[in-house]
């Protein structure tokens, strides 16, 4: 059996736990498949093992594809959130370590950030605010039948 280089994860548990290569499912079957070319003929790896890390690699490939869809469904709400505040008075600090307070008037989205945009110019990360105010609304007329 070839080895893999000492340099690189062994299992896909450890590749699972940082990846510090970055490396894909396909790179795994790609080991696998040098590994089987490669393997000694008088003792040949046994299809239990060869299913194991097949196993293993699916596994990687779920748990990398549910990471991806948990990013996406947080930033949805924060993006949610932050609409909600919408023309609320927030106060919170900025990334400048400032005090910053306003009216928000827009939400934005930059490299994977929810900040709000407030009426003074100022921006605010949805993580940095510190208290949300309703703001003050005009009076409005009821609508009730008088006699």
């Amino acid at each position: 059996m070839s080895s893999i280089p000492s340099s690189l994860p062994t299992t896909t548990s450890a590749a699972s736990a940082a990846n510090p290569y970055n490396l894909q499912p396909s790179d795994f079957i790609q080991m696998m498949v040098t590994q089987l070319q490669d393997q000694d003929p008088l003792d040949p790896t046994s299809s239990q093992d060869l299913m194991s890390q097949m196993a293993d690699i699916g596994q990687l490939e779920s748990s990398s594809d549910m990471q991806t869809t948990l990013t996406s469904l947080t930033l949805q709400t924060q993006i949610g959130s932050a609409a909600a505040l919408i023309g609320k008075s927030v106060t919170g600090i900025d990334a400048a370590n400032n005090n910053v307070s306003g009216n928000v008037t827009a939400v934005q989205v930059a490299g994977g950030n929810v900040a709000l945009t407030l009426d003074n110019g100022d921006s605010l990360t949805l993580t940095n605010v510190a208290s949300i105010n309703g703001t003050a609304t005009a009076s409005s007329t009821s609508n009730t039948p008088t006699n």
